[in-house]
């Protein structure tokens, strides 16, 4: 995996399912980055009132979107809700180390452990007190920043079907995904992700 510097990017968009859904629809009828642009920021093809607003999360998205091959797009575009959705997450690990690193060090610990399968609001306060005491970048984040960025990770599991409320917990839930998009993800070399994900060594 492309390792890239940590980002709080995901605190603004977190996970956008069906604004993504239009954008790979886009994507997929062979429109360049500028024609999207276009549509999305000049038409409003995206339904944001806020200009500013729909500049970032197309260009977010578009991102997002952009890491996925040509199959997994079509998967995401096409396929069930829950692998679509699968995908979406996929797509937001590849293009944020810290959202991966999330994913890979506590949500898969609590996806595998039958007697604590759940993260409390201590277990993402410790994550990024973590990462403060090893990068730079997350040291120098506030309170402020922290705080919205775990409601944007909280958002994401629970939108996507990768975890539940209950209380303030998230129960990590593992998800039922089309076996030939495991199959891709795997041969595309992409393991870690798989495993942060669904479980597994």
């Amino acid at each position: 995996m492309n390792r890239k510097p940590y980002s709080s990017a995901i605190k603004k968009t977190p996970f956008k399912y069906p604004i993504a859904k239009k954008i790979a629809k886009l994507m997929l009828d062979g429109l360049d980055y500028d024609e999207i642009y276009d549509k999305c920021f000049d038409e409003n093809y995206v339904e944001i009132e806020s200009a500013e607003r729909r500049r970032e999360v197309t260009n977010v998205l578009y991102n997002r979107l952009s890491s996925l091959d040509g199959f997994l797009l079509k998967e995401f575009y096409n396929g069930d809700v829950a692998t679509s959705k699968f995908i979406l997450v996929y797509a937001i690990a590849k293009t944020d180390t810290l959202f991966f690193d999330f994913l890979f060090e506590k949500y898969r610990d609590a996806l595998m452990n039958p007697e604590r399968n759940y993260l409390s609001i201590d277990d993402f306060d410790r994550f990024f007190e973590a990462k403060s005491q090893t990068d730079l970048i997350v040291a120098k984040w506030g309170k402020f920043t922290l705080e919205c960025l775990t409601k944007g990770y909280r958002n994401i599991l629970v939108e996507s079907g990768l975890g539940r409320r209950e209380r303030k917990n998230i129960i990590a839930e593992k998800m039922m995904i089309h076996p030939a998009v495991e199959e891709h993800i795997k041969l595309i070399g992409d393991n870690d992700c798989l495993k942060a994900m669904l479980g597994g060594d």
